[in-house]
């Protein structure tokens, strides 16, 4: 691939070990070094101390070594003085300089070999990197690697994204930390990058073969998709402003008088005025919103992404998809502030739950929610007939649902039905609700009352927007017809995975690194782990090769190409979540190959008792779902 064609012509290498002259903070504690240069000074080096730096003389041994400019003229006159002493203040700074070089030549060397043009800068890097097409920067600007060293980086690059709004560089954040895995999750959501523009590398493996580079053409490759998203994000960013401005102008026209108007045309059906000025608010922000050309530009350049050419999976325990799908199908609680206070207590959409602190065989008993099952119930009786006073609906209509704790296997259970893909119950209950068509309940104001606090152990966890409800509404009352909804993003799984082989004495045994990956809950679903894991992976499978049990050599021979580590690392391999094992499959020659098993959620020892279920069965990739809400 012509990386250059893609428009990736400049790479700019960031460290705090290019700068000439160190701070303050590089040296660590060099207290008794300093007291040995002030011990041994000949007459000579006083003679050059008050040539380099007059003001010494005003200044005792303690201030002077916490003065910058102080270390800096020393530093760049070190070798002016006798004895080693000066050396010994100065050696450990120049000592991770010798590292840094190492680390640059050999980054320099790769990327000149794809034909990149390289320069190189330490701390102060703004200025030097508003034109680079790569950044490759440090994670610490300094040798301590203090929080404020990574401050430092983070608010640089972000400073460089702001000034290059319409054009962001591709960024390899790289370090010798052994966090930096870790680290990436913040250091991506501080500066505002995106995950299709960003990778991560150590410095130890800069100079592996292919590794630097096969970063870059992943990076380069998908450029001009990340972009249009880039664009996408930063459109509503002006967007939202402008129309928020527009949005105000024109309800800041209703006063007084307006209101009294509204308020009392209100006052017929129930509804407050807070409540309803929020909706209307909302209605023409939208409104300006969508009026943005801007926006509606880099809307429509996203309908050129070639989603067929999957990007590297990259940063997969940070995704968390499942909450933008909860903010689009439910009101925020604070909104349920604004109810009527008259007429029923709950409102279209509303969900009806037993508080999880409270659940149990004999609160149930003997209300709707008595079963095995743990039920909620959704409230769909519009809303005017439920705010009247009195109000115009004599009992509630409910749908029942049965909530499943959220996973890939209860998912796969009710995603062919009628659901809701997620609702939390609480900070630590997030499920997933399957519908019962079937099932309807209807309930009176009194014994409503009494389900819900202060008098019983129901409440209302969420509400579902309206247009949500009245779409379940109408699945349920069929004969009128549907209403359309917005299809609601897949759901996505964060997964750990330890990946074994079998060994020539039949053994099970794992390598050493522990994938992260991401289960994709759609019709057709896919499996994927995260491309920062891609290389350690292959050399792993190597190694394994050593000592593999025969019938499952070829297997691992397989698992090493190309195609088959595309599909694991890029597109995913197809894999539909079950208690038993799954083959995995990659595109071989004109046909899928099977390079080992699946297992979800239970341990390959215990999946594969027998010896002889997984001699030959290749790699198991042995998967556990992260914490729901984690």
């Amino acid at each position: 691939m012509d990386i250059q064609q893609r428009g990736v012509v400049t790479a700019i290498i960031v460290d705090d070990g290019v700068d000439p002259s160190p701070l303050i903070s590089d040296l660590g504690n060099v207290d008794d070094e300093w007291s040995v240069f002030w011990a041994d000074l000949t007459a000579e080096d006083k003679e050059l101390l008050d040539e380099i730096y007059p003001e010494h003389k005003d200044l005792d041994a303690e201030a002077l070594i916490k003065d910058q400019t102080f270390v800096t003229l020393m530093f760049e006159r070190r070798g002016g003085f006798s004895g080693s002493a000066l050396g010994k203040v100065f050696e450990a700074f120049l000592g991770n300089q010798q590292q840094v070089r190492k680390f640059i030549d050999a980054a320099t060397a790769r990327l000149n070999g794809i034909g990149l043009k390289v320069s190189e800068v330490g701390r102060d890097f703004i200025g030097a990197a508003k034109d680079a097409d790569l950044i490759i920067v440090d994670l610490f600007l300094g040798s301590e690697q203090a929080e404020g060293d990574k401050d430092r980086s983070i608010s640089g690059l972000k400073e460089v994204l702001r000034e290059r709004s319409d054009n962001p560089p591709i960024v390899i954040l790289t370090s010798a930390h052994n966090s930096l895995h870790d680290l990436r999750h913040e250091f991506r959501d501080k500066t505002g990058l995106l995950a299709s523009g960003f990778r991560t590398i150590k410095k130890s493996e800069i100079e592996k073969d292919g590794h630097l580079e096969q970063l870059v053409f992943e990076l380069s490759e998908h450029r001009g998709d990340a972009l249009k998203l880039w664009a996408f994000l930063k459109s509503w960013e002006t967007g939202i402003s402008q129309a928020l401005q527009r949005a105000q102008s024109e309800v800041r026209k209703l006063d007084l008088e307006d209101l009294s108007h509204v308020k009392q045309m209100l006052s017929s059906e129930g509804v407050p005025l807070g409540g309803y000025m929020v909706d209307i608010m909302d209605a023409v922000l939208a409104h300006e919103l969508e009026a943005e050309q801007g926006v509606i530009d880099a809307a429509i350049a996203l309908n050129s992404l070639e989603a067929t050419s999957f990007p590297p999976n990259s940063i997969t325990g940070n995704k968390n998809t499942l909450e933008v799908v909860r903010k689009t199908l439910f009101v925020n609680e604070k909104r349920r502030k604004l109810d009527p206070s008259r007429g029923f207590p709950v409102s279209l959409g509303d969900i009806l739950a037993i508080s999880p602190e409270a659940d149990g065989p004999d609160v149930r008993k003997g209300t709707i929610f008595e079963g095995d099952e743990r039920r909620v119930f959704l409230v769909l009786t519009p809303l005017c007939d439920l705010v009247r006073d009195p109000p115009k609906a004599k009992r509630v209509l409910l749908l029942a649902g049965a909530f499943h704790d959220h996973g890939a296997l209860n998912f796969k259970a009710v995603a062919n039905g009628v659901h809701t893909p997620v609702l939390d119950l609480n900070a630590e209950l997030r499920g997933i609700v399957k519908w019962d068509l079937k099932h309807i309940e209807t309930i009176g104001s009194d014994a409503l009352t009494n389900l819900l606090p202060p008098h019983g152990s129901c409440f209302v966890p969420a509400r579902l927007k309206e247009h949500t409800a009245i779409a379940l509404q109408q699945k349920l009352l069929s004969d009128l017809g549907r209403v359309g909804e917005l299809k609601t993003m897949p759901s996505m799984f964060p997964v750990r995975c330890v990946v074994y082989f079998t060994n020539s004495h039949r053994e099970l045994v794992p390598l050493a690194t522990n994938l992260d990956g991401i289960l994709v809950g759609e019709s057709s679903n896919r499996l994927a782990f995260d491309a920062a894991h891609r290389f350690d992976f292959m050399k792993e499978v190597r190694a394994a090769l050593a000592e593999v049990y025969d019938t499952s050599r070829a297997k691992l021979q397989s698992t090493l190409a190309p195609s088959a580590l595309d599909a694991l690392f890029t597109t995913g391999v197809d894999y539909k979540s079950d208690a038993k094992p799954k083959p995995c499959k990659v595109p071989g020659d004109g046909a899928s190959v099977e390079i080992g098993k699946i297992v979800i959620n239970d341990s390959a020892q215990d999946t594969f008792q027998d010896v002889n279920q997984h001699q030959g069965a290749g790699l198991i990739f042995e998967l556990s779902e992260e914490p729901a809400n984690g």
